[in-house]
């Protein structure tokens, strides 16, 4: 009787356990649907094998301060949060290590730092790491993922606005400062001619 009791103990552990498993799948799948909603519909999946831990830290970290964020993933459960994006549609892209970028933010700043860091990694190995991903919940290639590295940051962008708008106010004030010096330059010299005159 003991003994079937000891049993009935450890399977009622086992049912408990497996329920608690089965909660934090749920949990681990709505993150990442969430995820994707708040990053408006971009995500991109990587191949994050061979990356060292430390350096894959300090990634996380710039990524983080760059308004994004790196999450490591299971397959199948990535492939359950994702199975009503375009993203269904490409398996092999649910297959090896993956991980996530998310940007809550910039896209592209995000996207650039990725890219530098694969290209630091794994030099001419890097464009295989890219996987594929969604931009405004589209599916996106890994050569469409290269192409939105390589423009401008929003903060690139800005600045180059702000030089373009500030270039005709700063020469503005560049014609008014001389116009005032030219005045006393030509004043002065009617002065010098009056007084040459004079004599």
């Amino acid at each position: 009787m003991a003994e079937f009791d000891r049993e009935a103990f450890a399977q009622r552990d086992r049912g408990a356990a497996s329920r608690r498993t089965l909660i934090r799948k749920q949990e681990l799948v709505k993150s990442y649907k969430e995820k994707l909603d708040r990053s408006n519909g971009f995500v991109v999946f990587f191949n994050f094998q061979g990356i060292d831990a430390y350096p894959f830290t300090l990634l996380r970290l710039d990524i983080k301060d760059l308004k994004g964020e790196i999450v490591v993933v299971k397959n199948t459960l990535a492939y359950r949060a994702f199975s009503d994006t375009p993203l269904s549609d490409h398996r092999d892209i649910f297959i090896g290590p993956t991980a996530l970028l998310y940007a809550y933010e910039d896209p592209v700043a995000v996207t650039k730092k990725l890219v530098d860091f694969l290209k630091e990694t794994f030099d001419k190995e890097w464009e295989g790491k890219l996987k594929g991903g969604l931009l405004d919940y589209k599916y996106i290639t890994p050569e469409q993922i290269k192409e939105l590295a390589s423009l401008p940051s929003k903060d690139e962008l800005i600045a180059k606005l702000m030089g373009v708008l500030m270039a005709p106010v700063t020469q503005l004030a560049m014609t008014l400062k001389a116009v005032p010096q030219k005045l006393v330059l030509v004043l002065k010299a009617i002065e010098e001619e009056k007084s040459k005159g004079g004599k």
